[in-house]
């Protein structure tokens, strides 16, 4: 037999909040002339039996995830000043909203409609609280004064209404991942997340969203190629709103944030959620010798040094006072794309890391 959960609160007079399984909702007028904002969209109520007027109108709320217009599609490298988008090569996944529309996935949906229903329950707080506000204020200025206790009572039942519906809209939106792996899944995750773990703890990692090839190498060192690097910490952690048994393995690469779960990879951005099998994604690894204008990390391979300005013959160009030799260190490179919109370079300061780490995710879509 199912068990159906319903519970009603008089606020104050026209305002009432009603909380059910199915959500949260306000119902706000008098008798008759009803406006309700529901946890799917909103509804208006006439029922005026002495005029013979009734009726009802129902608008639901816009869906979420809709996706906009398709947007048009060295052995030696250093970092110097930025960039601009226009004069090099983009390494940037495509839109989250294009990603949500090419998902392979069904758990992103599940997990963007909770967000979506967080969303509305923020909404509904934030009404609530305005409204309570505004009560407060009218109640202020009238000439009856309210005695102590009585606000409070009031004020404390305020605070108990709307820390209850926060409580109540955070369980309902929160999705529950619960995992029972085979022992060869379990085996392969486990592996994933120990080369995972080698490669956080590299002395640094970093994300690299563009880069351009170099030609007047003379002036930077003799590299070939000039790129834009951001330093990034990964960890183990899941998106917000997600229980799982499973600690996820967390990856912030530019504006979205990456999870390695045991069966998918979850792409976040903002509020919204994409989602992949590990066998849509190619991963490829790669060494690359770095010119390191900052101090190398103490883990860092260094095979070979050059110079800050450098002549034809590759020595010091002595019409520069200050040039100082630079390290030329061997990284690791690793590059996660699809033909779904995924796009990312990590660069790390140990190579071996890296190229387990990708052996690893390969073997994820096995």
């Amino acid at each position: 037999m199912g068990f159906r959960f319903r519970r009603s609160f008089k606020i104050i007079p026209g305002v009432r909040l009603n909380l059910s399984g199915n959500g949260a909702s306000v119902l706000l007028g008098p008798r008759g002339l009803h406006y309700t904002i529901g946890p799917h969209g909103t509804r208006t109520t006439i029922d005026l039996p002495s005029s013979g007027v009734s009726g009802t109108s129902y608008q639901p709320f816009a869906s979420v995830g809709a996706s906009p217009p398709p947007l048009p599609e060295a052995p030696n490298s250093q970092t110097r000043e930025p960039i601009g988008s226009d004069e090099g090569t983009v390494i940037d996944s495509a839109s989250i909203d294009e990603l949500v529309a090419k998902s392979t996935i069904e758990i992103a949906q599940t997990l963007a409609a909770g967000r979506s229903r967080w969303r509305r329950y923020k909404l509904l707080i934030a009404l609530l609280s305005a409204l309570f506000a505004f009560g407060a204020l009218m109640l202020a200025g009238s000439a009856s004064a309210v005695p102590p206790v009585a606000a409070f009572v009031l004020t404390a039942g305020v605070v108990l209404v709307l820390g209850s519906l926060a409580i109540h809209g955070r369980e309902t939106s929160t999705v529950s991942l619960e995992y029972e792996l085979s022992a060869e899944q379990s085996a392969r995750f486990e592996a994933l997340t120990r080369t995972f773990q080698d490669l956080a703890s590299c002395g640094r990692i970093w994300n690299v969203p563009l880069e351009r090839q170099e030609t007047a190498w003379k002036r930077n060192a003799g590299a070939s190629k000039l790129i834009q690097r951001h330093q990034i910490s990964l960890g183990r952690d899941k998106p917000p709103l997600v229980k799982s048994n499973v600690d996820f393995l967390k990856l912030p690469l530019g504006k979205e944030t990456f999870y390695l779960t045991p069966d998918a990879i979850l792409v976040t951005a903002g509020k919204t959620v994409a989602g992949f099998g590990y066998e849509d994604v190619e991963f490829m690894f790669r060494s690359a010798r770095f010119i390191e204008e900052e101090t190398p990390p103490a883990d860092a391979t260094v095979v070979d040094q050059t110079w800050r300005y450098v002549n034809r013959k590759g020595g010091p160009d002595r019409r520069f006072n200050n040039n100082r030799e630079l390290p030329i260190c061997l990284y690791g490179e690793i590059d996660l794309r699809s033909s779904n919109g995924v796009n990312e370079r990590i660069q790390c300061s140990r190579v071996e890391a890296a190229e387990k780490f990708v052996a690893s995710l390969a073997a994820m879509s096995a």
